[in-house]
């Protein structure tokens, strides 16, 4: 008894941090997935309209990364991760109203978006600088396997609650996010405020940050246009280019999804193990490869193994960049450096999303884009390389000194 209430108090704060990034990112951006095709069926709104829902839970995650930079001098990241749950949970509960109109909607949705920031930001600067070496990549893990574990949800859970009616689906969702904020909101209370570094966290110039960092918010930036073929046109690209049934795109998106589920924590694991620089540099490496496979084979097989390696690194190379974050700046400058890196993902994301968008209204096949992605996560990884190569010139030179 004793011994699992000690390995509950143990494992208690990268759960908590798993239901910040699960209600924030995993219910508050991908549960809208399995939604989206809903809300047009039961005439909710038009697919115009609902395309725009899911563009505004985009640019709420960007503008959520400069709220957390400006609130971070303001109040504890104890009571941002606090708020923003809460306001998650109540967007959940404002689009339950079908007569708020589009405006009502998109108001709600981007409060999503920026609270899924906020969240992906400060959960895990509170958790990962107060974790043993030893034991970072696994709570790093856990922290972000809420974004695999939402996607499971949205490939799972949501279509059995939309039999219900939407309404009710929306009802739901925002309890379990309401649920996840009582069950921790004790422990964010607790939380210690973290002082920014100087410069603060507010000021993300570019020429302020070391090499290394620089490369790694590089190679953060890209992994962004490297996962979004497979979030935004898998499906499509099996039903509509390979001409294969629709119900074998939501195999592969559910492959997809348990990828994610487990990824996080089995690459911290790995990362314990063998340490962070070689863990990100095979996880990109690997992840080129998934995204690369459907170039040169399109079975069963081929599809299976990209669905789970995208998946399985998509939110586990999350971790393990964090905490990489970490370990180079160190806990002066985690806040800092991890929230430029989201600043960056973010503003990639958005304009790799809608370069793709144009570019397959001019095509018929995905190729260009898997070779976009794949050399960009190749490019990540060759990055993640010439960290490695500097830090150990650091080394060197301090040890002549």
């Amino acid at each position: 008894m004793a011994g699992g209430a000690a390995h509950l108090r143990q494992a208690w704060p990268g759960l908590c941090g798993m239901a910040a990034t699960l209600t924030g990112v995993g219910i508050g951006r991908f549960a809208y997935v399995a939604i989206l095709p809903l809300l047009v069926q039961q005439a909710w709104c038009s697919r115009t309209a609902a395309g725009y829902l899911g563009a505004a839970n985009l640019a709420g995650y960007f503008l959520g990364i400069g709220i957390a930079a400006w609130l971070s001098r303001r109040c504890s990241a104890g009571r941002m991760v606090q708020a923003s749950m809460l306001l998650c949970a109540l967007s959940f509960f404002g689009c339950a109203w079908q007569g708020g109109g589009l405006a009502w909607f998109l108001c709600w949705r981007t409060v999503a978006g920026a609270c899924g920031a906020i969240l992906m930001v400060q959960a895990p600067v509170l958790i990962l600088p107060r974790t043993d070496a030893a034991r970072r990549g696994r709570v790093g893990g856990v922290i972000f396997s809420g974004v695999g574990l939402g996607i499971v949800a949205a490939a799972t859970v949501v279509p059995s609650l939309v039999q219900h009616g939407l309404a009710a689906t929306w009802l739901t969702l925002g309890g379990i996010c309401l649920l996840l904020t009582i069950l921790t909101w004790r422990y964010w209370q607790q939380a210690p405020a973290q002082q920014g570094a100087a410069g603060g966290p507010w000021r993300l110039a570019w020429p302020r940050f070391p090499a290394p960092v620089a490369l790694l918010l590089a190679a953060y930036a890209l992994n962004a246009v490297g996962y979004l073929p497979h979030t935004l046109f898998w499906a499509d690209y099996i039903t509509g280019e390979l001409h294969r049934p629709l119900a074998e795109a939501g195999f592969f998106w559910a492959c997809f999804g348990a990828g994610a589920a487990c990824g996080p924590y089995l690459t911290g694991a790995i990362a314990d193990r063998i340490g962070l620089t070689a863990t990100l540099f095979i996880a990109f490496s690997l992840k080129a490869a998934g995204v690369a496979l459907p170039l040169f084979a399109d079975g069963a097989a081929a599809l299976l193994v990209s669905s789970v390696l995208v998946g399985f690194f998509s939110p586990g190379i999350v971790g393990a960049a964090s905490g990489y974050a970490l370990e180079i700046g160190g806990a002066e400058h985690h806040r800092r450096y991890w929230t430029a890196m989201n600043f960056g993902f973010s503003l990639t994301q958005a304009g790799a999303a809608s370069a793709m968008v144009w570019i397959m209204g001019a095509r018929q096949s995905y190729a260009l884009l898997f070779v976009i992605s794949s050399s960009a996560l190749a490019i990540s990884a060759l990055g993640i390389g010439t960290i490695a190569l500097l830090r150990q010139r650091d080394a060197r030179q301090m040890l002549r000194a």
